[in-house]
């Protein structure tokens, strides 16, 4: 790294970043995994650089490239502060931010970082639009956010490490050996196509695997519950975007880290319902799942051979149970829902079929062709991806507090929907 990165990585806020953990309390199930955000925003940066450099000399061959050194020192700086306005617990708490930590990690790159950014000779603008996907020159805007960028090139390498798991891991080098940008789109060239498909399926089975494993969904939804109901009664004091923009706010925000928030929820004068979800996490109890398409399986009469994920029926399960918690004397800090709508993040990349217009920008990878010299998105050739953008993986559970979990068993009885005893 160079001087100026390294002026920006020995400042307070970023070293912030030590103290927010990667995957909030996933080390509660993966016991590695209490690894922060402050490694995987150094790897984001170095990986950027590295693809800077593999796009510069695989276009030249194509006699394209319009190289500018500006443009890796702006992408690196954008792939170092991709995170650096994140909650505490990372996306587990970004639900007590005013907005997404994306607009916040904005407002700290204008106000907060923007002297050592200009120091480097890059517009603090062109770095803050790399970090959302708008960056003048729109091919290099995928590499710090697109569906093949650094950030999840790093996570799902760096999260399997530390989780001791085998379903994240690809062919980073040979993705990274593979990428160009020819008439103007950031494109795979075709010797990488396996790749960037096995790196696909990764991803896919890290969040079936690991991101949403239900004991530590479990854990972070408790966590979500006590911050939201501290948060309603005025109890938790977030720095809102308009405090980023005076050295007071900034300052503040600097103190909002993991050991801020269990800090918090671990005082002795909390609301009662807080006291019991935080002293679960503490001795390491979780909400029991209740209900899931893991168990809500049955045979199917259907004659179509495709998956049978029994998704409507299960809706009428959680339909009819959440309708009668309150009849059961279940509260509403008792019970947690785990629902797509509630994932602090898409499952899978937002794969589509291109339109007619060729030309048409479009959120998909493009594998290019050397010898027709044209490219196309990778679902056009790959079955696998294909099947993805049209197959939304589907997420819908119940937590309960252990203490009921035997009422809601007794009731999804009824239903004819049955759930394991447990030892409470």
């Amino acid at each position: 790294m160079d001087p100026y990165e390294l002026a920006i990585i020995n400042t307070p806020m970023f070293q912030r970043m030590h103290n927010i953990k990667q995957l909030s309390l996933g080390y509660y199930v993966y016991h590695g995994t209490d690894h922060s955000r402050f490694g995987h925003m150094l790897g984001a940066m170095h990986l950027a650089g590295r693809a800077y450099d593999s796009i510069k000399e695989n276009s030249k061959n194509f006699g394209e490239f319009d190289e500018d050194p500006i443009d890796r020192k702006t992408i690196r700086m954008a792939a170092l502060l991709h995170d650096v306005g994140h909650a505490p617990f990372s996306h587990s708490l970004e639900n007590l931010l005013d907005e997404p930590h994306e607009t916040y990690t904005q407002y700290l790159i204008d106000f907060y970082f923007k002297e050592h950014i200009e120091n480097a000779g890059v517009k603090t603008e062109d770095v803050k639009n790399l970090v959302i996907g708008a960056y003048k020159k729109p091919y290099f805007s995928k590499i710090v956010s697109g569906q093949l960028d650094v950030d999840r090139l790093d996570y799902l390498l760096r999260d399997s490490l530390y989780a001791g798991v085998s379903y994240g891991l690809y062919d980073l080098g040979r993705i990274i050996d593979q990428l160009a940008v020819i008439d103007d789109k950031f494109v795979v060239l075709e010797g990488g196509y396996e790749a960037v498909e096995q790196l696909i399926f990764a991803r896919y089975q890290m969040y079936q695997q690991v991101y949403f494993h239900k004991t530590k969904r479990g854990f972070e939804l408790m966590l979500q519950k006590c911050g939201q109901i501290l948060k309603d009664q005025g109890l938790l004091d977030i720095p809102t975007l308009k405090d980023l923009k005076i050295e007071e706010g900034q300052e503040e925000f600097l103190k909002r880290d993991d050991r801020w928030f269990q800090n918090k929820i671990y005082a002795n004068d909390n609301p009662p319902d807080v006291k019991v979800i935080a002293d679960m996490i503490k001795n390491r109890k979780h909400y029991f799942e209740t209900y899931s398409l893991s168990t809500y399986r049955h045979p199917s009469d259907s004659q179509d051979p495709g998956p049978n994920d029994s998704i409507g029926e299960l809706k009428q399960v959680h339909k009819s149970l959440n309708n009668n918690l309150t009849n059961m004397g279940i509260q509403e800090h008792e019970f947690l829902i785990d629902s797509i709508e509630r994932a602090p993040y898409n499952l899978v990349p937002d794969y589509q079929i291109e339109s007619k217009a060729e030309n048409k920008e479009t959120k998909a990878i493009r594998i290019f062709y050397k010898n027709n010299r044209f490219s196309e998105p990778i679902e056009k050739r790959s079955h696998i991806v294909h099947t993805f953008g049209m197959h939304r993986p589907v997420i819908l559970r119940g937590f309960v507090i252990p203490e009921k979990y035997n009422l809601v068993r007794d009731y999804l009885k009824t239903i004819a929907y049955h759930i394991p005893k447990r030892e409470i």
